[in-house]
């Protein structure tokens, strides 16, 4: 029986322990970054905002807006990654959901994470301008990097 309490401290200690390192308030930035032109398209620009650090996911959340300064509605799905990590680009996961942006004006706030503490970079993939988003041709990026 004391080998069952002692146990059950040693437990309770370590989940103690834990939490008291897990839960500590993580700084997160309230303030978008400066609007930074994408890899791909002159015309479409993005801002990010970092959220907390989630220690089950081990990825940071990100925040980030996309502006289309085109006249033309524009469709496109994307890839984010970390600033020390752009060189992997290619390998980055591209989000599931199409993006769609009226001519000069704002996208809505997406999420995700990320394993970025510090900078992100954001490419368009599957572009297509115009008013219907169907079939397989895909605009190419209109300046090199």
């Amino acid at each position: 029986m004391k080998k069952r309490g002692c146990f059950l401290s040693i437990i309770a200690l370590l989940l103690i322990g834990t939490m008291a390192f897990t839960s500590e308030n993580v700084i997160v930035e309230e303030e978008w970054t400066e609007w930074k032109n994408t890899k791909c398209l002159k015309g479409v620009d993005f801002r990010a905002k970092k959220g907390r650090y989630e220690m089950s996911r081990r990825a940071r959340k990100w925040e980030f807006q996309f502006r289309n300064r085109y006249n033309a509605t524009i469709y496109f799905n994307y890839k984010a990654i970390s600033v020390l990590r752009k060189d992997k680009m290619r390998s980055a996961r591209t989000s599931k959901s199409r993006i769609e942006i009226t001519g000069n004006s704002d996208s809505k706030v997406f999420a995700t994470y990320l394993k970025a503490n510090k900078e992100i970079v954001v490419d368009l993939v599957k572009i297509r301008f115009g008013k219907n988003d169907v079939g397989k041709n895909y605009y190419k990026c209109d300046k090199k990097n």
